[in-house]
């Protein structure tokens, strides 16, 4: 089953400012050495994050993460607060720098999560979304999780913005009851539809 909530909560907006400054930082000092990509580099290799990398997802307060070095890798995702209560959160959260935010502008890109659930206290369900900062985001799509590795897939278009550039985020909310029940994410990874003509520039 998978079910899509359509609206980015205004309730979410400033608290995920905050969250943006260290985002920015973090997306510079993780991305830097990618900026001498070409935009046609970037749409041809898409983006990923995967093994000890997986150490550089930043764990918004109320979620916990701790990597595992086992079947290639993989970190264990949690959520201890539930959504709605304590601070603000979007999850866990991946930064794309300014040259990816760019090159995927327009374009029609394809999300691949792959998880499973948790060996222990496992989570039913996990919920993800692409937030660009300057226009909406994707919305946050549920999928259904099961005791086997799977590869789930969500397709979003982020807009073309006339601003200067910045971050986008892909975040992974790691169970909206806040029962600290546990997903393993081995990769994130991002393609470019092949069938994509791209924005007109």
């Amino acid at each position: 089953m998978v079910t899509v909530v359509a609206m980015f909560r205004d309730r979410i907006f400033y608290p995920l400012a905050l969250l943006v400054i260290a985002a920015i930082i973090a997306g510079a000092l993780s991305f830097g050495e990618r900026s001498s990509l070409t935009d046609e580099q970037i749409i041809a290799d898409g983006w990923q994050i995967s093994g000890p990398n997986l150490n550089e997802l930043t764990i918004s307060p109320g979620s916990n993460g701790a990597y595992v070095d086992e079947d290639g890798g993989y970190i264990q995702l949690s959520q201890f607060t539930p959504d709605g209560e304590g601070p603000t959160s979007v999850g866990v959260f991946a930064t794309l720098g300014p040259a990816h935010e760019r090159a995927f502008a327009g374009r029609e890109l394809r999300l691949i999560f792959r998880a499973r659930a948790g060996a222990i206290n496992p989570l039913d369900s996990f919920h993800v979304a692409y937030f660009p900062m300057e226009g909406p985001s994707s919305g946050w799509t549920e999928f259904d999780l099961t005791r086997d590795w799977q590869d789930y897939h969500v397709t979003y278009t982020p807009p073309i913005i006339a601003a200067l550039e910045n971050v986008d985020l892909i975040a992974v909310f790691p169970g909206r009851e806040g029962q600290s029940k546990t997903v393993d994410l081995a990769s994130i990874r991002i393609e470019v539809t092949p069938d994509a003509d791209g924005p007109n520039l």
